[in-house]
């Protein structure tokens, strides 16, 4: 098809559909605008050829003045220009311009909290021990030693820790240590986490009651004398490991955190250690040589341990570092029991004249409650 820009332009009809004609006047209007006679104010007839895709320009030679009708001619070319700018950018540039601002938004990285995970904690076990004498006796057949005036504790069944009766000594000491901790976590809903965790952790931390070797100071004898009465006679309790087998129950406030609640059954091992003084001291019957109403008592240390079993309950909070890390903070709380652990310490006199001397037998016990602060980091095995 020929397509004339002249005077005589617009008249051919094209067969193109709406867009190709567009095209062809941008086109038209690029060899215009490039004419030297355009330039020049003097007409320049362009003859502008299309097959498929290619396109070739034909000269026709130099006209006159310009006339009123290549002005008209003219007015009717730049219309053609602006037509065709504005069909084109209506055509491609939204769609470019949409494509220059298309942002696309990382993908986000969520990981699972399910799986098995092994890790160590640093922190601080506060051991709250109550040593309570329940009953003394002396001789055969034995005569019970009157005990010194202590809290009767107390009656209401909640105030559990402050039950326990007869005279009694604190014996409460802070260990710190290192915790070793395994578990499995199941997580059952996007904000939802369960799981299995048992612990393990070893310090050794003594607390040392001075002046008796029990926590309460025995009078008793003919003539009356108290029992250790010296710097040297002491009672020792020794809190060594602990260890818990627990449920846990978390909540994801982010993807990343989980606040959690646990709870389940502890262990606790702890020793304890009654020292009779070997050396005389005057005025106090003790376990040297002869300075038990005229015999020797002994054996003069009497070491118990023993593992008790209780409950426990914390809170904390996990945070997910990556796809395997979890650091940690936590408290937990563990009580075993209103009696803990009972132990019965028995004596013997050699050397007494005197049934009534002999053997001197002591029952106490052990509350203990354990309060503990931790901070871990975890290693969790899969994705």
């Amino acid at each position: 098809m020929r397509v004339t820009v002249g005077p005589n332009a617009g008249q051919a009809t094209s067969p193109y559909n709406k867009r190709e004609r567009s095209f062809a006047r941008l086109k038209s209007a690029a060899i215009l605008l490039d004419n030297p006679c355009f330039k020049t104010k003097k007409w320049r007839s362009v003859g502008l050829f299309v097959s498929g895709d290619k396109m070739t320009t034909r000269r026709v030679p130099k006209c006159g003045p310009v006339s009123y009708a290549a002005a008209g001619a003219c007015s009717d070319i730049v219309k053609t220009i602006l037509i065709g700018i504005a069909v084109v950018v209506g055509l491609l540039g939204p769609r470019a311009f949409a494509a220059d601002l298309e942002v696309t938004a990382p993908p986000l990285v969520s990981y699972s909290w399910s799986g098995p995970y092994i890790g160590l904690a640093i922190g601080a076990r506060y051991n709250a021990v109550d040593g309570n004498v329940t009953s003394a006796t002396v001789g055969t057949p034995p005569t019970a030693i009157a005990l010194p005036a202590g809290s009767p504790g107390y009656t209401n069944p909640l105030l559990f820790w402050g039950t326990g009766s007869g005279p009694s000594q604190y014996l409460d000491h802070v260990a710190l240590g290192v915790r070793a901790y395994g578990g499995w976590n199941f997580q059952v809903a996007p904000t939802y986490v369960i799981g299995v965790e048992g612990d393990f952790a070893y310090a050794n931390e003594t607390a040392v009651f001075h002046g008796s070797p029990y926590p309460a100071n025995l009078l008793f004898g003919s003539p009356s004398l108290p029992f250790g009465a010296s710097p040297y006679d002491l009672f020792r309790v020794t809190t060594t490991w602990d260890g818990s087998a627990r449920v846990r129950a978390g909540w994801l406030a982010t993807p990343s955190m989980m606040l959690y609640l646990t709870a389940g059954v502890a262990f606790a091992h702890f020793e304890a250690e009654s020292t009779c003084r070997v050396i005389f001291t005057p005025n106090v019957s003790n376990c040297a040589p002869g300075n038990y109403f005229s015999g020797t008592l002994g054996p003069a240390v009497i070491t118990h341990s023993s593992t008790t079993i209780g409950w426990t309950a914390g809170t904390g909070i996990d945070y997910l570092l990556g796809s395997h890390w979890i650091v940690r903070a936590q408290y937990r709380f563990s009580d075993f029991g209103g009696r803990g652990a009972s132990f019965t310490d028995t004596r013997v006199c050699t050397g007494c004249p005197s049934a009534t001397s002999s053997p001197l037998i002591v029952s106490y016990e052990l509350p203990l409650m354990q309060h503990v602060f931790e901070f871990g980091l975890a290693y969790k095995f899969g994705h």
